[in-house]
Formats: C-alpha cells, structure tokens, sequence
C-alpha cells in the first residue's frame, strides 16, 4: 500500500482508534477536525519494543492535557512505529502511547513552546504485556512454490486451507500430485509414494493412509515438500518420489487459537479446535477434531476368458458404499532450556470407525449368450482401529556457529478389528454361501533419528544422520463357512491366516553441500539394511527377507538471477516389497478375482533424473523441466486367468518400466483479483516383459489448475480441476480421469473468521477405466464415485501470533 493512502486510511479510523485505545471505559469519543486544531507546533518519534528495538506498528499516540487528562490531539503510527503529530497548539501534555499487546506507556511534561516549530521526542521504549491477546499480525503470504536445490516447497496459504478440510483435499491441489481411486497420492500419475508427516514415516499415525490423509486436519499444515528426486537425506524407498507434510510450530506469546466446523451433504461433516499458550521458556499446544464421512460408488467388469477350449465372458456389476467416523487428537509441549537446548514432547491419538457394504452381481456366460451361472454376494463390513504416538525432541546447539544436533523418536502402538458378513445368493445350490470373516490386527514400531549439521565453511555443510526403525505386526484373518444343517459357522483353514511380521530398518546418510554467489552442489550417500521376518502362522511357514540397498543422490544449481536458477538432480530410489505383496495368503473376498502374495518378490530400483529451469517471485513464477524414470525389474501387479474364468492377481517383478517427459509448475498473480497456480506434464509411458509378454507404450498428458478470485464484497472464490492423461500400466492401460471443484468464502468478524462454501467432484467425473488384454483373456472395468460432496465450513480464530503464518 502506498504511503499516502495509507494515512488516508488512518485520517478516516482515527476517531475509532483513540476510542478503544483509552483505558478510561467511559470516555466519549472526540472526533478531532483540523478546523478544531489552532496552527502551532509539531511533535515527531519512534516508538519501539524492548529488548529488540524493533519498530511498533500502529500504535495510537494520543496528547492529553495535563489538567484533566482530556484528549487535546492525537495520530497512529506508521509500519514502523514513526508517528508525526502536526498542529500542536502551545503548552503542556501528557504523552501516552497504547498498542494491543503492550503496556501503556506514558511520557510527562512533554511542553510545547510558542516560538517552537518542532519538537523531537526521540525513541519511545515500550513493554510487552506478559499476554498478548485479541491481536493478529498481518504478514505478506508467502510465495506458494518455493524451488530449493532437491525439493519443491508448497507454502498453504489461506485460500488452500479455506477450501480444504483434510489433507487429502490439500493434496490435489498440489502441482504434480493426485489421488488414485482408494485415496493415495500419487507423483506424476505414479504410485509408490512414500509420505513423510514432520520427517517421519506416516504409518507411525496408523496402518491406513488415506484414512490418515482424511483423518489429518488442513489447518494444521504449514507447507507440503514434494521430492521427485530426493536427496540421500530422505527414506530411499518410494520409486515415484517423497512427499513431506509439514505440521506448523507456531511460535507465539500468550494464547491463540480457532475453532473450524464443517457441515456436508451425505453426512460428511468435520469439527475440530486449537489453542497454543506460551509463557517465557514454556509452550504448550493441543488440537482435536472429529469427522463423519461416506461415499458410494458403482463398478463393473466384464472379461472374456479365452483360456479355455470353450470360451466364456463374465460380467460383474454391482454398487457400494463407505461410512467412517474418525477422532484425531495432538498435545505438544515444548520447553526452550536454554537459547542453545530445547525440548519437545508430544502425543497423538487416532481412532477410526468404518462400514463398508457392496452388492455385486456376477453373471457368467457362453459365446453364443447362454447364461451359465448366476450369483449375487452382499458384503457387510465394519472395523475399528486406534492409534498412539509418542514422540520426543531434542534439538542441541553448539558454541560454533550452526552447528547442530538434533535427535528424534517416535514410539506408536495401535490395534484395529472388524468383522464381515458374506451372503452370496443363487439359484444353484453349489454357489449359495454364507461367510463370516473376523480380522485382528496389533501392531507397535519405534523410530529413532539423530542428525548433526556441521558448517565446515561459511558455504559448505556437512550433514550426517542415523535412522532405526523397528515394527512388529500380528494379523489374525479367520473366515467361517455357514453349515445349513447345524446354523453354525465353521472355521475354515483353507482361505484362513494367521500372520506374524517384524522388519528392522537401519540407515546411515551423508550429505555435502556447497553454495557460492552462483553455484550450489549437494551429494549425497544413503546406506540402508532391511530386514523383514514373515511367519504364516496358519500354515507353519515362516521366512526372512534381506536387502542392503546404496541411495546414492546428486544435485547441480546454477543462479541466472535473483530468482531464477537451472537445476540438474539424480537420485536412486528403490521400493521394497511390502509384508502384504509377499505374504502368500489367498483372499477370497471376490471369489471370481481372488488376490495373493509373492514371497518371491525383489525390491524395484528406479533411476531418476531431472533437469530444469526455475523462477519464482512474490507475485508468481514457473519452473519447467525433463525427466525420466528407469526400472529394470519394476514391481507391478500381474492377472492371470485359469480355464474356469477365475482370476489371479499378485505382485511381480514384470520388467522394464520406462518414462520421460517433459513438465512444468507455475504460479501467477495478476493484481489484487486473480491468483492461479498448478502444473501440467506431457510424457511418454513404457512397460516391457518379455518373460510375461508385455510390450506397452503410451503418450499421455495430465495437469492440473488452481484460481482463487477477488470478488466485491470481501468474497474470494476457487475453483481447480485436474486431469490425469491414459498411461499405459503393466496388460494394458487406463483412461483419464477428470476432477473439478469449486468454492466460495468470506471472511467475517475483522477478519477473524471465514464462512466457505465447497464443492467436490461437480461433474461427478471420478471414472477409474482400465483395459487389459493378454493371450488368455479380455478385460474392461470402472469404478466410478457417484456422490459429490458439497459444503459449508466456519472458521474462527482467536489470540494474538507473533510468528508469520498464512493462517493468520
């Protein structure tokens, strides 16, 4: 804002500022005209905080006669706590200055003489209050894409969070990532992702992870890392890339907080609240919320058998639905020791109720249209689930500049159990089934990380880390067969398990950087040692698995300007085999599509390279860049179909998978009216096996577009849409899928709370296709998500942040 409409603004809200900056309760407002004043002398200062002499922003001067107190004259300061009183009439005053947050402070006998001119009250010290409350500073937003040397930073600002109440919906709004059918993020339109909440694994929140996403509120996320090519630093698992959710730690005086309620169709509703308290050494933070959510959806499949000498077809079409509650919880405290030591603790709760059902007819036939077999089977689930965290933080630094010592744990233990209720109806005696299937799940696992950073130069860090990672898991999946002639369930060994897992993880890391005037360098190394121990209880069989993996990692910038840079990044990834892929217990939920593990699967290695251009500024940027992934033993699922027309799909190592293209984020603002932001990408997909006869390659396209507009009246609207292209997947491909949603919102209450309106999915275009073909059969499917949420989402917030923050 210009400096002169600035104290146009503040000529006009005088009158309102010198009512509420009196301590006097009673006092009448006095409107001050320049008509009012007789010409005299001028009074100029500086107002600043002790200890820091950092200026005071907008505090309220008033001059009062020394008499009675009364109100003689009076302006606000300027940004920087520089004030000017003009037209002071000859005599004596009482200075007082009043800010939120401040004590009052008072300057005596301030005499204005009859032949002065000016007078100059030189730097006026005043106190913080031991609270600061009712107050918000208001800071620039920051730029939301941030390029550093290995990563993409995504600053959420208020509009993101506006119109996200999770964080699966901030995740779409990401550039370059998007979620499947089943809620997990994807990078490029690629799975295998690994996530990261703070730095660590995200199963410490839970076993599910988009049920973590869902469960995980927007507001409290500061900002969301994306790794393509990730340095040695991060988990080398995840061939498609890393994603970080980092949670924001405020640092404030006194109290501040906010409530957020969020009311849905289908009964998707959210609630959650926040208060943070810090008093000198001490802070303290806590946060819950609660959720209702439910979806429905439709699917069909249709698949020609053509392995057997009398080739059948067979259609499968039925609809479903999800019902959840979830409770979240966090208590932080933190305590600064010193200015070189500091402490943190902290819990987390979850807890997560579900209820699934789906009615899926399934109708085989012959070539010629004879229908052979009909059956339709119900399915009715519910499972529960908890979990706790406990993490500790300790952050220690040295005499020596920057130097530092930070040590992280995490400690988590959860449970969850459900049950399910299969009846599978038809007019053939041998189809008629009545299942039960009862699950029990226990799982605990500690995390322990220590990194040191040592500035060797003032241009170059060393930084070195070690990570240890134990978990165990004990999974009971017990299925029951109805006996028509007893009514009772009985326990059937062939389709049931009993599952023990533990694995171990330790790494070691280094990484060197250096950083001149125009170039940065960082390399680095990861070593890990992974070992997984699989005992299928049920069926006496038990075995380990063992890899020791080299991440190597590289990264080149080269400055062109202030803000523009070129970067050239590689890094190896590997994604390991999860206990799931490699236990070989048969699940028979879907009796004509029956899925399986692979106790022979090797981890897949993925080359990855980048080269780009960047360049961000405050009111917008692009950097654009070719990639390339490389696998030679990419893990991917494989079905096969035997001559009755039953499906069999497990995970394998297929081949090669090869992709390259080119892509680019950007963001841009244009005036006060319209902000946009997002990506697009244009690339090649290439998956080969010759051992099980695949050759696929594919162009495809994908991108997606954020835009927040200014409207009169104080409303800001949004809308985003996203498209992920065709890609060719390991027997065939997968169509496109198109996403659009939309919201409003208004800020009320001086900008103390905000009332949204959202929309998701408008087009109901949550169309998941696929074609699969191979020598013994033909396959089409889609799921498609048939409700569409829309909402209305109040926010409040309160207290005073003395930190930065978008959410201000």
């Amino acid at each position: 804002m210009k400096r002169n409409s600035f104290l146009n603004i503040i000529a006009l809200t005088l009158p309102i500022q010198l009512l509420f900056a009196s301590p006097n309760t009673g006092t009448t407002l006095v409107n001050i005209t320049k008509s009012q004043r007789a010409d005299g002398g001028k009074l100029v200062g500086k107002i600043v905080e002790a200890p820091n002499n950092a200026g005071v922003s907008f505090a309220t001067v008033a001059l009062l006669m020394t008499k009675d107190s009364s109100l003689a004259n009076g302006v606000v300061a300027d940004e920087n706590g520089v004030f000017t009183i003009a037209n002071v009439t000859p005599g004596n005053y009482i200075l007082r200055v009043t800010n939120m947050g401040y004590q009052t402070f008072y300057r005596p006998n301030v005499s204005v003489a009859t032949e002065a001119n000016l007078l100059d009250l030189g730097t006026l010290t005043m106190l913080p209050e031991a609270k600061k409350l009712n107050e918000v500073i208001v800071r620039g937003e920051k730029s939301m894409i941030v390029d550093d040397i290995d990563k993409k930073i995504v600053n959420i600002g208020k509009d993101m969070l506006a119109t996200s109440n999770n964080v699966s919906d901030l995740l779409e709004k990401v550039p370059a990532v998007s979620l499947d059918e089943n809620g997990n993020p994807q990078v490029r339109g690629k799975g295998n992702v690994v996530v990261l909440i703070d730095g660590k694994p995200s199963n410490l929140y839970g076993s599910d992870l988009p049920t973590i996403l869902q469960s995980f509120p927007a507001n409290l996320i500061e900002r969301i890392d994306v790794m393509t090519t990730p340095s040695a630093k991060y988990e080398g698992e995840g061939a498609s890339g890393v994603i970080d959710i980092i949670t924001k730690k405020t640092k404030i005086r006194g109290t501040n907080g906010g409530a957020r309620l969020s009311i849905g169709t289908k009964n998707n509703n959210s609630a959650s609240g926040n208060i943070s308290y810090k008093a000198g050494k001490f802070g303290l933070n806590a946060f819950g919320s609660g959720q209702t959510r439910a979806m429905t959806w439709e699917r069909t499949l249709n698949r020609d058998n053509l392995a057997s000498d009398m080739p059948t077809h067979l259609q499968q079409t039925g609809t479903g639905g999800n019902k959840g509650k979830g409770l979240f919880g966090r208590v932080g405290v933190n305590y600064d020791i010193n200015d070189k030591n500091s402490l943190e603790a902290g819990v987390n709760y979850s807890r997560d109720n579900n209820r699934n059902n789906s009615n899926i007819l399934n109708e085989t036939s012959l070539q010629t249209g004879l229908v052979t077999e009909t059956f339709r089977r119900l399915n009715n689930s519910k499972g529960n689930g908890d979990n706790l965290n406990f993490n500790l933080d300790y952050r220690l630094k040295f005499a020596e500049k920057d130097h530092q010592l930070n040590f992280n744990s995490s400690y988590s233990l959860g449970g969850s159990d459900g049950e399910s209720y299969f009846n599978q109806e038809s007019e053939i005696d041998s189809l008629l089934r009545n299942q039960q299937n009862l699950r029990n799940n226990n799982r605990h696992s500690l995390f322990l990380n220590t990194d040191y950073t040592w500035p060797i130069t003032p241009k170059s860090t060393l930084e070195v880390g070690l990570r240890s990672r134990t978990s165990a898991n004990d999974n009971v999946n017990a299925f029951y067969n109805l006996d028509r002639e007893t009514n009772a369930y009985v326990f059937d060994n062939n389709i049931s398990n009993v599952f023990g897992y533990k694995d171990a993880t330790y790494t070691g890391f280094m990484t060197f950087s250096q950083k001149t005037d125009l170039w940065g360098i960082r390399a680095g190394l990861r070593v890990t040692d992974y070992n997984q121990d699989i005992n299928q209880i049920s069926l006496n069989r038990d075995f380990s698995v063992h890899f020791l993996t080299l991440v190597p990692s590289f990264a080149l910038t080269r400055k062109l300007g202030e803000s523009s840079q070129i970067k050239l990044n590689y890094s190896r990834r590997v994604q390991r085999p999860e206990a799931d892929w490699l236990n070989p217990y048969t699940d028979v939920s879907d009796p004509r599509n029956v899925k399986t593990g692979n106790p022979n699967l090797r981890p897949e290695f993925t080359h990855k390279a980048e080269m780009g251009y960047s360049n961000y500024e405050a009111n917008g940027g692009w950097g654009p860049s070719l990639f390339m992934d490389y696998s030679n033993n990419a893990i991917t699922q494989i079905r096969t179909v035997n001559e009755t027309g039953i499906s069999l799909t497990r995970y394998d190592n297929v081949g090669r998978e090869f992709s390259y293209g080119f892509e680019t984020d950007f963001s841009q603002k244009f005036g006060d009216v319209l902000k946009i932001n997002g990506s697009g990408r244009v690339f090649r997909s290439e998956v080969v096996s010759a051992l099980a006869n695949i050759d696929n390659r594919t162009w495809s396209y994908s991108g997606n577009l954020n835009a927040f507009i200014t409207l009169p009246a104080d409303f800001r609207a949004s809308a985003y849409v996203n498209y992920e292209g065709p890609r060719a997947i390991a027997q065939g491909t997968r169509d496109g899928v198109f996403i659009a949603n939309m919201g409003i919102r208004k800020d009320l209450l001086e900008k103390k709370a905000t009332i949204s309106f959202n929309v998701q999915d408008i087009f109901l275009s949550r169309n998941y296709k696929s074609q699969l073909n191979t020598s013994s059969y033909a396959q089409s499917s889609l799921w498609h998500q048939t409700n569409r949420l829309v909402n209305v989402t109040f926010q409040y917030r309160f207290g005073k942040i003395s930190a930065s923050g978008d959410d201000a």
